[in-house]
């Protein structure tokens, strides 16, 4: 039926299908709600990609975030601005030093979350009523169990029931275990592999923490890890691929530790998520810590894979976009920010800049392979960036580089700036 009060450019309006409400795809659905109606189809339960531990969002995250209205520091999310890295040897000695003023270098800041806080954010800023700023709201569906989608003029997601849902682009964002990356690749698609390294993360609240350390002097790192904006890198013994990230969260109150090992058997499969129930008893005696150690902090293992770059992100009106389409370890704490670089790339749909006509249907698969000429290149530079890591965290020179490659980054519209000009200068 039509609505008698639709306006034109209602009518001009494209139909969003976005699979999966992970970030990727809840910061999607808020970059166009802008201009489009946007439906979020979630295969799991509300609680799907949450967790209480930690995530950092980078100056190339908030800086795309910040205009859609995202509040990183405000009450809800209680992000802390990182400033400072510290890195220590196994025997408590810094070895490196990194002061930087991200905010000054990048725009804007860098800061540590609560991994649910911030996807709380993410859903209201997908969601809110349009009231909120004048905007149409996204409506988050239910795929219930979807298997595969189907090709037609306009795209087709089709559910295990039979049942059809037919849009203008349909946004696959179901993560490092997609079930459709195969659909847009084809035959021999790349599937995520182990990578030998696996990770416990915790975040513990510095209540907890300062109540387990009783009498007990505290680490050389605790309190400016607390109070002096730092996150700190804590290497394990020369050959062990061990060591730990600390990170404080929530103002202050929460810090995190992500402790990266060798992989070992883990009590339940993460073949199916991003993580699994960790084993605590094994984690203390893995890292040598106390038994005495308590927290009722809920602990994750994460066993680490990653995503050999694909051939290709795009077929027909699908593009692939986060974990579907460039899975990485966390190693340099950018997975969640490239998933949002790739959402802000999704602008080029809403012709901002030209502004002088709305997008049409015919136009979407050509300006999803301009979108991935952008993107792809750039995962794949990250990938290769990530892997040199190789399970240590030393080198300041490199720190640097990493930090400009990843957080200098602003913006599909810049990118393809740069892009242009140099293939401008090889001609000449």
């Amino acid at each position: 039926m039509t609505n008698p009060n639709a306006s034109d450019n209602d009518h001009k309006k494209l139909k969003v299908l976005i699979v999966g409400s992970g970030l990727a795809g809840l910061t999607a659905a808020r970059v166009l709600r802008f201009h489009h109606a946007v439906t979020v189809y979630e295969r799991g339960g509300a609680s799907v990609a949450t967790g209480g531990q930690g995530i950092i969002i980078g100056s190339n995250g908030t800086k795309i975030l910040n205009p859609l209205g995202y509040e990183g520091e405000g009450a809800r999310v209680g992000g802390v601005p990182i400033r400072r890295f510290r890195i220590f040897d196994c025997r408590n000695s810094m070895i490196e030093v990194a002061d930087m003023d991200l905010r000054a270098r990048y725009g804007t800041e860098t800061l540590g979350q609560k991994r649910s806080d911030f996807r709380d954010e993410l859903v209201r800023l997908a969601t809110a009523p349009s009231g909120s700023w004048g905007l149409r709201g996204s409506r988050l569906g239910s795929s219930m169990g979807m298997r595969w989608w189907g090709w037609s003029r306009r795209g087709v997601v089709v559910f295990s029931d039979g049942s059809k849902v037919k849009g203008d682009v349909v946004i696959v964002a179901d993560g490092i275990h997609s079930r459709l990356r195969s659909t847009i690749v084809g035959e021999g698609c790349p599937q995520a592999q182990k990578t030998g390294l696996s990770a416990y993360r915790v975040a513990v609240s510095v209540e907890d923490a300062n109540r387990a350390l009783g009498d007990l002097p505290p680490p050389v790192w605790w309190t400016p890890a607390m109070y002096q904006n730092a996150s700190y890198f804590l290497n394990g013994p020369e050959g062990s691929r061990r060591f730990i990230t600390v990170y404080p969260l929530r103002r202050h109150t929460y810090f995190n530790f992500s402790c990266i090992m060798e992989t070992r058997v883990w009590s339940k499969s993460t073949t199916e998520s991003w993580h699994a129930e960790g084993d605590r008893d094994k984690m203390l005696e893995y890292f040598g810590w106390d038994e005495g150690v308590e927290t009722d902090s809920q602990i994750r293992a994460w066993d680490l894979q990653d995503l050999e770059p694909l051939p290709t992100w795009t077929r027909g009106r699908a593009i692939l976009i986060g974990d579907a389409a460039h899975a990485m370890t966390p190693m340099q704490g950018q997975g969640a920010n490239l998933s949002i670089e790739d959402a802000e790339a999704l602008r080029l749909l809403n012709n901002e800049q030209d502004g002088t006509a709305p997008v049409s249907h015919e136009d979407v698969p050509a300006i999803l392979r301009r979108i991935e000429s952008v993107r792809r290149p750039r995962a794949a530079g990250a990938l290769a960036r990530v892997r040199d890591t190789q399970g240590r965290l030393t080198g300041h020179e490199k720190f640097h580089d990493k930090t400009d490659f990843f957080m200098g980054y602003n913006g599909i519209y810049a990118a393809l700036a740069e892009m242009e000009a140099n293939e401008q200068g090889t001609e000449r």
